[in-house]
Parts: C-alpha cells; structure tokens; sequence
C-alpha cells in the first residue's frame, strides 16, 4: 500500500525545481481535480504543480516520483469511501502558525483544483457544496501575521483545538464534495 510522501522532503524537492507551488497546496489542486472529475492523469496536475521545466533537470526525477506516490496514494484514498483520506499537511508538533499556512495553501489549491478539474461559477453545484467551497475560500485566506517580527505569540490550548477541528471540518467537507459531484457525474440527467 502506497503512503503519501513526506511534506518536508516533498518541499524541499519542490523548492529545489522551482515549482510553482508547495506541497500542501499541490495535494489540494490534486484533491480539487480528483473531485472535480473523479479520476486526474498524473501528467496533468504535475503540469499545474511543477509548471515549465528544462529537460534532463536531475532533480526533476526525484520530484515526479514523489509527485506520482502522493496522487496514488490520493486517487485510492479519496475514492475508497472509507474515511481514510488524509490531507498532506504539517505533522502536529510542527508551530501551529506554519500548520495554519499550510492549511490555508491546501484550500486555495483545492479551490484551484476544482476549477483546473472543469468546475466553474456556472456549474450547478448543491447549495451544501457552494456553502462549503466558500468556507475554503476564508480558510485560504487564513494566516498570521504578529505585525513586528520580534513579537512572538504563543499559540494557546484553544488554537490548537480549533485548528484540529478546522482540520477535520475540510477533510470531512472533501469527501463530501467528492460524493456529491461524482453522484452529479453520473447522473442520467447531467449532460
């Protein structure tokens, strides 16, 4: 069984091929375009994520192979139904600011990923579905900024539990998206 890739090492690969985004946004356009469509060729979320590249970058290898191992292992999760679908976000014991950005970069791509996946203002989504993707959209615009840079703010018990529950609150808002546009894809009366 696949497992996803480490979001530090798959970062770092990224940074080094000068991707056009980071990992946590690049498994939300994945996540976007799997809902959107069902099924994304590999080729065409790297496109999105890694942009233009020269040919024969060494580095370029690395990165696509981990890219390849995380949409595996993204296509069988959010398509199992069965709960186990993950978002490729810092672990806990990474600051609760970085993990907010992350976050925040994973519902902007995912909001991205719909729209590269075919959805646009005109689709006819369920009201459920437009609540939800409007919550993304605050969500992506989430972030800290203390205003001085030498002022450093501690993050609480409370901000921790509400990032947790923010966390559960996507990931469980993902695979209802995903339930619903594909029981709209399939439908007999979608044309």
């Amino acid at each position: 069984m696949n497992t996803q890739p480490d979001i530090e090492i798959l970062d770092e690969a990224l940074f080094k091929v000068n991707a056009m985004m980071g990992a946590a946004e690049s498994h939300g356009v994945l996540c976007g375009m799997l809902c959107a469509r069902g099924a994304i060729e590999l080729s065409e979320w790297i496109g999105h994520v890694l942009g233009e590249q020269e040919e024969g970058n060494v580095l370029l290898h690395d990165t696509v192979h981990q890219l390849a191992e995380l949409h595996q292992t993204t296509m069988e999760k959010v398509n199992d139904g069965s709960g186990e679908f993950y978002m490729l976000l810092p672990d806990d014991d990474e600051d609760l600011f970085e993990r907010t950005d992350a976050l925040a970069d994973w519902c902007q791509g995912f909001v991205y990923g719909l729209a590269a996946g075919g959805l646009n203002e005109d689709s006819q989504l369920p009201d459920d579905t437009r609540e939800i993707l409007m919550d993304f959209i605050e969500i992506s615009r989430a972030g800290h900024d203390t205003g001085d840079d030498e002022e450093v703010v501690e993050a609480t018990e409370e901000d921790e539990q509400a990032f947790v529950e923010v966390v559960e609150y996507v990931r469980t808002c993902v695979l209802l998206i995903n339930e619903e546009l594909q029981t709209l894809m399939h439908s007999p009366t979608l044309h």
